[in-house]
């Protein structure tokens, strides 16, 4: 239905506009490589204006994005600045969206003012007291406890000398011009609830790298956030156009009620008379399926315990989900909201043909490419953007490095070696990449050695999973003379590199793609462990992760009211160890695109590297 009223829709617009009533605002696509500010310009008008009319839209759009821009026509000259394909992209203009913001008539808000505090402070001497200093600043000392929290001896009438005390707020009113801020680098406005470590975390930067581009905020030193205030993340030319730095903010709609129903294979017929060890000793499936639902029952509990009224039916599809016909015909998903599952990917098709709510994949499978239902979701990204991802790090990261490419001749390898040299060699200054194949069977080191610089770091890109391949380059690596810098890649960390010593990868600062990267100090982390130990006696298997991160997901988007394909255009989330940064075709299933860059340190620590 809603299928049919999208085309009745496109054709009524169609025919208003080929009956030749101008509008003040038509349609466009954004071409590869273009950004907003890019379009402003030949439009002849603001960034922040343009920026105003598509408020869903990054300054940095993915190509085919349309948005919506002002009519050149309605122009007094017919400027070359006219975007090409404007003919093909006004048939589909909507006036929903007509807001009436021309330059001429805009509210002027590019420069603003703010109120921060600093402080006057100080060093506490030998034989000074709290009495002592209050009367010295004419403060009482309820002031300066509220002003130094840390130093709760200050109630106590205790200080220690070196002590450095806030003792004064100073009140400054700073102007600042938003455009020049927004031109500069990329920025993030301070909603409710959110921290400093929230913020570093999403955006992958340090505390020290907020502190050093907002001088203008000394409290942020002291964790200090205020709602609305606009922050320089990272200058602009260190942003990759490829990534979504928009930051989904979860929020809770008063007497939300949500009905999940999750489909797993638990095959409980078959396991009644089998004991626990039985079931779940060398069978992968099963500890799979029941580790997996394990960390979605405490995601539940973590969304009811905010408020929302869950209400949660679980079915059993049994051996290569059998049972899954029979729960579809008995319409015992009739008044679900949201379905998790199942886990076989012909099913999941089978499930999306049988209701009118999403169907969310919960897992990664080879023939996920080739869903067409629009109601599925699918929670693990693609295999094929793995290479995309890496080598779009790779150009950006590049400062004149020595390149090598490692294949082993295969098709598929001899695919992805082509995928990354095209891309990389997008790059205007990289012009020389060395690829190298077995001969008679394995990669002589000297052909590494001989072509390394020792003046220039050298990367190494390894685009096969052959376990000799691998074993080769790798051992290759190992051992070279200090003189010589070596980073090894891989677009993902597949069974070959299992069998080498972590020690070994650590020492070619080993990097590579992935779907998941943990953060042990976050307090997600830290929060979920400890609940589900609580609840299990036993720490979170990596299913049991990806239990709690998609259903946790899932719940919170929808506990917003909204529909959950609109939560998908609102940005990304960071969840225990899972991106999720959807994107949702018309016609089409949703897809996540959230990848990591992750490198072993010596230590054997992980750093995500964006």
């Amino acid at each position: 239905m809603k299928k049919l009223q999208f085309l009745l829709l496109v054709c009524i617009l169609t025919f208003t506009v080929s009956c030749g009533q101008q509008k003040r605002y038509v349609s466009y696509k954004v071409q590869e490589g273009e950004t907003m500010r890019d379009i402003a310009d030949r439009l002849d008008m603001k960034t922040k204006d343009l920026l105003r009319l598509n408020p869903d839209v990054s300054r940095r759009p993915e190509a085919n994005t349309v948005i919506v821009i002002p009519n050149p026509k309605l122009k007094n000259s017919t400027s070359t600045s006219t975007p090409s394909s404007e003919k093909e992209n006004e048939t589909i203009t909507s006036d929903a969206t007509n807001e009436e913001i021309t330059p001429e008539t805009k509210e002027d808000d590019t420069v603003f003012q703010q109120t921060i505090v600093e402080y006057e402070t100080h060093e506490v001497q030998k034989g000074e007291t709290v009495y002592r200093i209050t009367k010295q600043y004419g403060i009482t000392k309820d002031d300066l406890i509220k002003y130094n929290p840390e130093y709760t001896n200050i109630e106590s009438n205790n200080l220690s000398i070196g002590q450095v005390l806030k003792v004064k707020e100073i009140k400054k009113t700073i102007t600042i011009d938003k455009e020049e801020v927004l031109e500069k680098f990329l920025t993030h406005t301070v909603k409710s609830k959110e921290t400093m470590y929230s913020l570093t975390r999403f955006y992958n930067v340090s505390k020290e790298d907020i502190l050093r581009l907002n001088p203008e905020y000394p409290d942020l030193a002291d964790n200090k956030l205020s709602i609305g205030q606009l922050l320089k993340i990272k200058p602009i030319e260190e942003v990759n156009e490829a990534e979504n730095y928009t930051f989904y903010k979860d929020s809770i709609e008063e007497d939300t009620s949500i009905n999940l129903a999750i489909l797993l294979p638990f095959r409980a017929d078959e396991y009644i008379e089998k004991s626990s060890k039985d079931i779940f000793e060398k069978n992968q499936l099963a500890n799979m399926v029941t580790d997996f639902y394990m960390g979605a029952e405490i995601a539940i509990d973590s969304i009811k315990k905010q408020g929302v009224n869950v209400h949660v039916n679980v079915f059993d599809t049994g051996n290569r989900g059998k049972n899954i016909d029979v729960i579809l015909n008995e319409n015992k998903l009739e008044n679900t909201d949201v379905v998790i599952g199942p886990f076989y990917s012909d099913k999941a098709e089978v499930v999306a043909k049988g209701v009118n709510v999403p169907v969310i994949f919960p897992h990664y499978s080879n023939n996920q490419e080739k869903f067409t239902s629009s109601k599925l979701v699918k929670t693990a990204p693609e295999k094929s953007r793995y290479a995309d991802y890496l080598a779009s790090y790779l150009k950006d990261s590049y400062k004149d490095q020595e390149i090598f490419v490692v294949g082993d001749d295969k098709s598929e390898s001899n695919r992805l070696v082509s995928k990354i040299v095209s891309e990389l060699k997008r790059h205007d200054s990289i012009n020389n990449i060395n690829i190298l194949k077995p001969e008679k069977g394995y990669i002589k080191r000297e052909r590494f050695t001989r072509k390394m610089s020792s003046k220039r770091h050298n990367w190494v890109i390894i685009a096969s999973d052959d376990n000799v391949v691998v074993a080769d380059a790798l051992n290759s690596m190992i051992g070279l003379p200090d003189e010589i810098n070596v980073q090894v890649f891989s677009p993902n960390k597949g069974d070959a590199y299992y069998r080498i010593d972590n020690n070994k990868l650590a020492t070619i600062n080993f990097t590579y793609v992935s779907d998941t990267f943990t953060d042990e100090d976050a307090i997600e982390t830290k929060t979920f462990t400890e609940k589900y130990l609580l609840k299990n006696n036993t720490i979170p298997s990596d299913y049991a992760i990806k239990g709690f991160d998609i259903t946790y997901d899932i719940l919170m988007r929808l506990a917003s009211g909204k529909n959950l394909d609109s939560t998908f255009k609102e940005g990304v989330s960071l969840r225990v160890e899972s991106k999720f940064d959807y994107h949702k075709k018309i016609f089409g299933s949703g897809s996540n695109n959230g990848l990591f860059v992750i490198k072993y340190n010596k230590d054997l620590s992980l750093s995500r590297l964006r």
